[in-house]
């Protein structure tokens, strides 16, 4: 597919930017939905909160056109989880709000197997139950197996809220159970660029089911900013998010900061072993995440650096109590003068194949803002070897499952 029209690799001026924390990114997302006076346009890959729901209720009821893009795959569960997410869905869909479901499509190896199939989720009988049509699905409802295995698809992993066709946040932070506890990062930006996303949410909407629609730019100058829209497709020719990760690593002269949910893809690892080399200050904190499951490739990367003489640190996750869950789970680049934050962990799907939404940006306060974030979580909250608290001594407290797909995707994205 030709990207040409969806967005550019190269600087847009004309852009207010500002770099987020973990506190500020859902705080900033909300304040938009508040003062939106005509669309907002929300793509989000795990989405299962009420309390967001119900404000994007309010604003459709005032007239505010609500759409959104989430991601089948993000469903994927049991039991109670797996039906939230669905009465959300319906929910929303109820009540005004425009939701379409991100379509199963099969990564190139699985092709020829495997065929993209729609999600559809509707009322049964005119009662608030709703069911799945898939004939794949077993009869509870939840996925099968098949679906099971995200590394199988395509994910639509973008996270971002756009307002107005103006104003915007891109993040990495779900609006789903544990996310709003984790440490991520996001950026805002009002200007010029926001034209590139609107029309890559439309390219989204479309390609999720919803309606065509012929993009009008509607966005203003509002600073004197420089920011690219990053993207990554498995579909898309080339892909701009890889280019400007890999591009910014070469280029770097004096120091690269790194903070990965995931870090796996060799080619950047090779970057970061020859920007050592060539005498810049490499500092990378990566989450300790693992499972029965599944083996975390963030030690294989460990083992890879340490060798080549760059000692990662890990992030010291507090809990596993469900509702007080704090992972690392940022997707942040800090490379001299460039700052690169958005939805794309540092790994092969990340980079190429799943669709994945970032900001790229060279705004002094932003990246001296990002590096002093950077530094804290470094001193205040990393050790040289991963700690994994033991799980809560009564049993009965909810423990957090390291099968959520915010935790077990990992390895797959």
């Amino acid at each position: 597919m030709n990207t040409t029209g969806i967005s550019s690799n190269y600087y847009k001026p004309g852009n207010k930017i500002e770099f987020l924390n973990s506190e500020e990114v859902t705080s900033k997302e909300v304040e938009l939905i508040l003062n939106a006076q005509d669309t907002i346009h929300i793509a989000k890959y795990s989405f299962n909160s009420m309390l967001l729901s119900n404000l994007l209720v309010k604003k459709a009821k005032e007239g505010v056109k609500v759409r959104i893009v989430t991601d089948p795959l993000s469903l994927s569960g049991s039991g109670k989880e797996w039906e939230k997410r669905k009465y959300v869905i319906e929910y929303l869909r109820s009540n005004g709000v425009e939701i379409e479901v991100f379509p199963f499509v099969p990564t190139k190896n699985n092709a020829n197997n495997m065929k993209p199939m729609d999600v559809k989720f509707h009322t049964v009988d005119n009662t608030s139950q709703v069911k799945v049509e898939n004939p794949q699905n077993p009869p509870n409802g939840s996925p099968s197996n098949d679906y099971e295995n995200k590394s199988n698809y395509q994910l639509m992993h973008a996270k971002f809220v756009s307002v107005d066709g103006k104003k915007a946040v891109v993040s990495g932070v779900n609006w789903s159970d544990g996310s709003f506890k984790n440490t991520d990062a996001g950026i805002f930006v009002e200007g010029k660029v926001i034209d590139d996303l609107e029309k890559n949410f439309w390219f989204l909407f479309k390609k999720s089911g919803g309606k065509d629609y012929e993009y009008v730019q509607r966005a203003e100058e509002a600073g004197n900013s420089n920011a690219s829209l990053l993207l990554a497709d498995k579909d898309f020719q080339k892909t701009s998010y890889s280019a400007a990760v890999y591009n910014t690593l070469r280029n770097a002269q004096k120091s690269v900061y790194i903070s990965a949910f995931v870090l796996s893809d060799p080619y950047l690892i090779k970057l970061l072993i020859d920007a050592k080399n060539r005498g810049v200050k490499v500092k990378v904190i990566m989450d300790p995440n693992t499972s029965p499951t599944y083996s975390n490739p963030n030690y294989e990367t460990e083992k890879k650096l340490k060798e080549a003489g760059i000692i990662p640190r890990w992030y010291k996750v507090q809990t596993y109590n469900t509702t007080l869950s704090n992972f690392l789970h940022s997707k942040m680049l800090i490379a001299d003068d460039t700052l690169i934050v958005g939805s794309g962990n540092f790994s092969y799907r990340g980079l190429r194949i799943n669709h994945e939404v970032g900001i790229q940006t060279d705004d002094k306060t932003a990246v001296s803002k990002a590096i002093e974030y950077f530094k804290k979580i470094w001193k205040e909250n990393t050790s040289t070897i991963p700690y994994l608290p033991p799980p809560p001594p009564d049993q009965n407290q909810p423990v957090h499952d390291l099968s959520d797909d915010n935790r077990r995707v990992s390895i797959y994205e």
